[in-house]
């Protein structure tokens, strides 16, 4: 039986706390923000837009392993909600804590860009879009002048003025996750001219946004159709998802507010991993699974109360090393704000999604690193 036990943290390490890095950020500072980032269920007051499920649904075995206690707690520890892992399409695990079923709607947050950068694969696939190093102001004029391609918005190195804080009730990322309208924010671009696109990388949940509109014009369909034909039927969803949008505009939020069951996360996991290349070109897949496919870099990054140096970004995908087992193993996927991981491991072809309402309390990766490390002990 493996226990769950993490050491301490050190002072030091606690201190990098206050760097922000990618899509994490600090609490939400007011009742209407806390509802935003905290309360990720599905809210049925709200306006959303629908994902219909598919008429094919990818299956779904019942786990192979029972849950045993020292797991439970080490997740309700980690404010985890649901909790699925495979071996390929076998199912080993699957935990629902908190109130969560495998009907629940959760909130993906950023795990939604991640969705989105693959629909771009699938255009450029198409020839919707010619090149990734093709201007995005060929499909968004407003952006004539700014020198911003499709790669640098899939890799997060567009030098837009724009800071990820959706902790401060003012910022620009409050604006795009709650606002009536947000539309200003693309229409009227802003550039941060001290450095050039290409040259930094820059987590903002507004390349999200302009990637889909440039998508809604390559396509001449709203978002919500294209990601239902492009990924989410060809994914196998077996449940309807629901996709927060602005009441005055009915434009969906791309890079948050997809509420997606804990058993479609994962099944967008299996896609990524295998049905992708039917719809995606080499190159491209290449470029999202980073490191396991040769490509990518990493960078440190903010990790909970830790700064790790063990996370990349690929086009529009996270990619993480991490030791399992006795060696160092890398896998990609999809994060997003309050613990919400999407991860595969090629090594041993396993793929780990979760749901929950904070980061795990010394990071994903030793959080990761745990879960998976149990299941290998199960299986002797």
């Amino acid at each position: 039986m493996r226990h769950f036990f993490k050491a301490a943290l050190t002072a030091s390490a606690a201190a990098m706390t206050l760097l922000l890095i990618g899509c994490e950020a600090t609490g939400p500072a007011s009742s209407k923000i806390g509802r935003l980032f905290v309360e990720s269920h599905f809210n049925e007051d709200g306006t959303y837009a629908a994902l219909p499920a598919s008429s094919a649904p990818r299956p779904f075995d019942e786990d192979r392993f029972e849950n045993d206690i020292d797991l439970v707690s080490f997740l309700r520890r980690n404010s985890v909600h649901s909790l699925i892992v495979s071996e390929g399409d076998d199912v080993v695990l699957e935990t629902y804590l908190h109130g969560h079923d495998p009907k629940t709607l959760w909130n993906a947050h950023g795990i939604s860009t991640t969705i989105v950068s693959a629909a771009v694969g699938v255009a450029l696939e198409e020839g919707r879009i010619k090149s990734v190093d093709q201007y995005i102001s060929l499909d968004l004029p407003q952006f004539g002048g700014s020198g911003i391609t499709w790669r640098h918005l899939l890799t997060m190195t567009a030098n837009l003025d724009y800071t990820e804080a959706p902790h401060l009730l003012k910022s620009k990322t409050v604006q795009l996750f709650s606002a009536d309208d947000f539309s200003a924010l693309i229409d009227e671009p802003s550039l941060d001219e001290s450095f050039e696109s290409g040259t930094r990388f820059h987590y903002s949940s507004l390349v999200a946004q302009i990637m889909a509109e440039g998508l809604e014009t390559v396509y001449e369909q709203p978002l919500q159709d294209i990601i239902t034909d492009k990924i989410w039927h060809p994914m196998g969803a077996g449940e309807a998802a629901q996709w927060d949008i602005a009441d005055a505009t009915q434009q969906v939020r791309a890079g948050y507010g997809l509420h997606m069951t804990a058993r479609d996360l994962w099944r967008f996991g299996r896609f990524m991993t295998v049905e992708i290349e039917d719809h995606i070109g080499p190159d491209f897949v290449a470029e999202m699974r980073g490191p396991v496919a040769g490509r990518g870099r990493f960078f440190r990054r903010a990790e909970s109360r830790l700064v790790s140096p063990d996370w990349g970004y690929g086009y529009g995908s996270w990619f993480v090393r991490l030791p399992l087992n006795g060696e160092m193993v890398a896998g990609y996927g999809s994060i997003g704000f309050g613990g919400q991981t999407l991860l595969h491991i090629p090594r041993y072809d396993m793929t780990i999604a979760v749901q929950a309402r904070v980061l795990p309390r010394d990071g994903r990766v030793n959080f990761i690193k745990s879960v998976l490390e149990h299941v290998l002990n199960l299986e002797g």
